[in-house]
């Protein structure tokens, strides 16, 4: 009993003032409790759109002692000793997996025996998670880092053209293209999860909804929500679609209009690519060439179960040769695979490698100069389809004759078809060796993705890898 008086009194000292709006902090995380009980979907809304300090997730709770925190302090914000608050815990259905609204792999979960349904809260008097139904209502729990402020962007701002010089800047133009032939719930949940306006990454948007008989225009916005309506006004239209399983994707078509657009700005641009169909690679390496030469990147989620086409590995190939990631999985999987490539919160590339690879070996990566001593974001796609069928493990290990080193390693990630190993790592201002070891049980050769990607511009652009 004397521990259970004493749990919240030392949790709540623990909250700092790092935090806005007298919100509390713990383990780096700010947590805002809201008095007022809605259904979880309208929650997460309240949390990512009408949060007054920043924009926000529903709780994220990576560990025991946070959740003891939210539960000892849940107490007092909503005056009870019962009762329950969501958390941003949920399914899409009953055979999905559980996902973090902020996209974070579930590694940690406290649950208790009722968890048949798809919304998770947890308990005030026992900190423990239960399961509700998508029309309950309970009272809720927004998080947020305190380091990064919302995203500003000028409602004002006149779109722009590219000079002849183009350098790394910190914000930049994101593409967010999309084809016809995926759920709408699964392009617009991939939009909304992602937690684009967390961050102040991009300073214009472009939309374009690829796959119809019609080509449609490029949309362009420099402001967030202007973007997001125009996306809920324009998902996916099965009537308007190809028709057919023998066409191939026009994604390629769509980045080459993007790339040479004088609407907004194209230097450093981003794109982040959702595939149902397989794109025709008539001209892969003028695509190539072409995002080259706006120092861009290309990230892709492709679904395994493609709706049309001939295959091939052109998204694939692009994003190998664009410096950015690409991704397999299931429709309704695609939000949290968006969420986890780091094109909003660690946009910058700072190391990429493609070794080719088969069966079973030991090799020798570029090494790597940092800069800059942070934390970078390391990624390792470890086929270059999906799903996963051939691979088996990794270990990616890097190494400076002063400060040591490090290890991502598949045991230590949670497989999510190609993207196996993904973490935030600190780094010192040193050159690194870099060294992979990976087992295959074929002898198939794999093109894989080993990647680096920070939060800050560097001072000349990355290289591309081929």
């Amino acid at each position: 009993m004397l521990l259970q008086l004493l749990l919240p009194i030392a949790l709540v000292a623990y909250a700092s003032g790092a935090c806005f709006d007298n919100d509390k902090e713990v383990k780096g995380a700010c947590f805002k409790f809201v008095n007022q009980q809605l259904t979880f979907n309208d929650a997460r809304n309240w949390c990512h759109y009408q949060n007054p300090v920043t924009s926000s997730y529903l709780a994220y709770v990576p560990d025991q002692y946070t959740s003891s925190f939210v539960a000892a302090y849940a107490r007092t914000a909503f005056g009870t000793n019962y009762g329950n608050f969501w958390i941003g815990l949920s399914r899409n259905s009953s055979s999905s997996p559980f996902a973090w609204d902020n996209g974070s792999p579930v590694a940690y979960t406290n649950f208790d025996t009722q968890f048949g349904q798809n919304y998770i809260a947890e308990k005030i008097v026992n900190s423990k998670w239960t399961a509700f139904g998508e029309k309950d209502k309970n009272f809720f729990v927004c998080s947020y880092n305190p380091t990064f402020s919302p995203a500003i962007i000028s409602t004002t701002q006149e779109p722009t053209t590219e000079g002849n010089s183009c350098q790394p800047v910190d914000r930049m133009t994101l593409l967010f293209a999309y084809s016809n032939d995926l759920d709408p719930q699964a392009v617009n949940n991939s939009w909304n999860w992602a937690g684009i306006n967390l961050y102040s990454t991009f300073s214009g948007f472009a939309f374009a909804r690829f796959d119809v008989r019609d080509e449609e225009d490029i949309a362009y916005f420099t402001d967030f929500e202007s973007a997001t309506s125009y996306l809920h006004s324009h998902l996916p239209d099965s009537s308007l679609g190809f028709g057919d399983n023998n066409t191939g994707s026009d994604s390629l078509v769509t980045i080459e209009k993007f790339y040479n657009s004088k609407e907004i700005p194209v230097c450093g641009a981003i794109s982040m690519i959702l595939s149902k169909r397989y794109p025709d690679d008539w001209n892969l390496p003028r695509t190539v060439s072409l995002v080259r030469e706006h120092h861009g990147i290309v990230h892709a989620v492709s679904s395994v179960d493609p709706s049309g086409g001939t295959p091939s590995n052109a998204l694939y190939n692009l994003t190998s040769k664009t410096n950015g990631m690409s991704n397999f999985g299931t429709d309704d999987g695609f939000p949290r695979l968006v969420g986890l490539i780091s094109f909003n919160y660690g946009p910058q590339p700072i190391y990429c490698a493609n070794p080719e690879v088969s069966g079973q070996n030991t090799i020798e990566l570029p090494a790597i100069d940092i800069l800059s001593s942070e934390s970078y974001w390391v990624s390792v796609l470890t086929q270059d389809h999906g799903p996963l069928d051939a691979f088996q493990s990794f270990n990616l290990t890097w190494s400076s004759s002063e400060y040591g080193g490090n290890t991502l390693n598949s045991s230590s990630t949670q497989g999510l078809y190609g993207l196996v190993g993904l973490n935030w790592f600190p780094f010192n201002a040193e050159t690194y060796s870099m060294k992979l070891q990976y087992n295959y049980i074929n002898n198939i050769n794999e093109v894989i993705q080993v990647r680096l990607y920070g939060v800050r511009a560097q001072r000349d652009w990355l290289p591309y890898c081929d």
